[in-house]
């Protein structure tokens, strides 16, 4: 999806993965239409670079802060602010929501302030002095801590606090040799992961702070954010090194090879059904995660305000298979381009909004190209 104009600092699904949420260092909060391949609506607009993003439970809130030293709620159907706080003294980088939304957390680079806010009063609950330079933050799955990356006695490290308290519990958590950017819970709460400017992501007892096993090293630039898939077997990791990396969290073991790309990467998000996962430089691109389909990897579509929408599909032989396609104006086409591993492979053309494409492969390898014109 193009249309920022800067680096893509931040990207979330929404629920029920139809749109995706990017914040820029273009002053923007973008929503985009995974269906459409298109921009929803206006931007959502801050008075300095937009580094930190998140969305509610319930997808009707979007919180957002940045370059302003403030942050602002807005409402995901009408792209208006409902509520603006600016309490912070330095540029936010990083914003968390509890679990049960409750409660938001934000933290920034230069005073190394931590604000946990009541969302629904606006009031602040605890201010907790970490140090210097939050980079990331993340609540517990239980809500009752929260772990945050930062810079402390001369070292990069990793430090708990317990929520209600805003007492430190755990830390600091000492181990990586340059700055943490990341930090993140496993799905039940016994294990911490963080990534690193020293290139590895590492895996920690959420308990003792003491590492589970070796780094895991694979990347060959710094390590910029990491992404859990929603069953929690997986992370997604992107890199300087223009990659996008998956890796077993039991065993710490990278999964298939990694996804290439032409620019650093500063965020990536898994979709809600876990099947894709979202990135961004400057435009966002969405792909199907290579071990759905027998390992392959495919752009399943790259969102851009271009009248063209590509699909990339894959299927094997005796495989039946649909893909609906909604017609749009005379300006705009949808093109479905097919990889198919056998043949014959019939195609027909469907003009009518809503009515699926359908086929069905049999024999010896082959490749298609079917278009669907309108107008």
């Amino acid at each position: 999806m193009s249309g920022h104009e800067g680096t893509i600092w931040g990207i979330a699904y929404l629920p029920g993965g139809k749109r995706v949420v990017s914040c820029s260092n273009d002053k923007t909060v973008r929503i985009w239409d995974v269906e459409k391949g298109e921009q929803e609506g206006t931007s959502m607009v801050h008075e300095g670079g937009v580094h930190a993003l998140a969305v509610t439970k319930d997808g009707k809130r979007i919180l957002s802060g940045g370059e302003d030293k403030r942050i602002i709620v807005w409402d995901v159907e009408t792209h208006e602010r409902i509520e603006e706080w600016a309490d912070h003294t330095g540029k936010i980088h990083c914003i968390a929501l509890s679990p049960d939304d409750r409660l938001a957390a934000s933290g920034g680079m230069s005073s190394g302030e931590i604000v946990i806010r009541e969302m629904r009063s606006g009031n602040i609950k605890h201010s907790i002095d970490a140090g210097s330079s939050v980079l990331s933050l993340c609540f517990s799955p239980n809500g009752e801590k929260l772990a945050c990356r930062s810079y402390f006695d001369r070292d990069h490290v990793i430090q708990v606090y317990d929520v209600d308290g805003g007492k430190l519990v755990l830390g600091p958590i000492k181990g990586h040799k340059s700055w943490v950017r990341c930090v993140l819970w496993s799905l039940d709460g016994s294990q911490l992961f963080s990534a690193s400017e020293d290139r590895t992501i590492r895996c920690w007892n959420s308990e003792t702070g003491k590492p589970i096993g070796k780094p895991w090293a694979g990347h060959t630039s710094f390590v910029t954010f990491l992404s859990l898939s929603p069953d929690g077997t997986k992370l997604a990791s992107t890199s300087y090194d223009q990659t996008v990396r998956f890796w077993d969290t039991q065993s710490g073991k990278p999964i298939e090879q990694p996804l290439q790309h032409d620019n650093f990467l500063y965020a990536v998000a898994f979709s809600p059904c876990g099947k894709f996962v979202a990135y961004g430089d400057k435009k966002v691109s969405i792909l199907r995660v290579p071990w759905w389909v027998e390992g392959r990897k495919q752009v399943i579509t790259t969102l851009t305000y271009l009248p063209t929408l590509f699909l990339n599909i894959f299927v094997t032989a005796g495989t039946s298979f649909a893909t609906a396609a909604t017609c749009r104006p005379p300006s705009d086409r949808t093109i479905l381009s097919t990889t198919c591993t056998s043949w014959p492979f019939h195609p027909h053309t469907y003009c009518n909004a809503g009515s699926a494409l359908s086929r069905h492969c049999t024999g010896s390898q082959s490749y298609v190209s079917h278009c669907c014109k309108f107008g």
